[in-house]
């Protein structure tokens, strides 16, 4: 199996997973806030608490490979401008082996 199948697979046993323990799990909870203290079927605090994971999985990841395309975009500009630089310097032994030749 491809890397993405084994992807899909994972995200959906641990949705079946979740929506399991949210059907199993329906009682209130209190939920306590700096100011304020909240009732809530604990199915919408899983729910939430994964969604706010996944959220939170997804942004560090998007800021990363914007890091590394970054990273990518700088190396493959060194790597132009170190081959112009390389021409330019077979260029000038070029010259150089030419005028000894002449020389000789």
């Amino acid at each position: 199996m491809k890397k993405s199948q084994w992807l899909t697979l994972i995200s959906i046993l641990l949705v079946l997973f979740i929506a399991v323990l949210s059907i199993v799990n329906v009682e209130p909870v209190k939920i306590n806030f700096i100011f304020t203290t909240v009732q809530w079927p604990l199915i919408l605090v899983i729910i939430g608490s994964a969604l706010l994971g996944a959220l939170t999985v997804i942004s560090v990841t998007w800021v990363r490979m914007f890091k590394e395309k970054s990273a990518i975009k700088q190396n493959e500009k060194f790597l132009k401008e170190q081959k112009i630089a390389n021409a330019s310097s077979r260029s000038e032994i070029n010259k150089i082996k030419n005028a000894e030749k002449e020389k000789n």
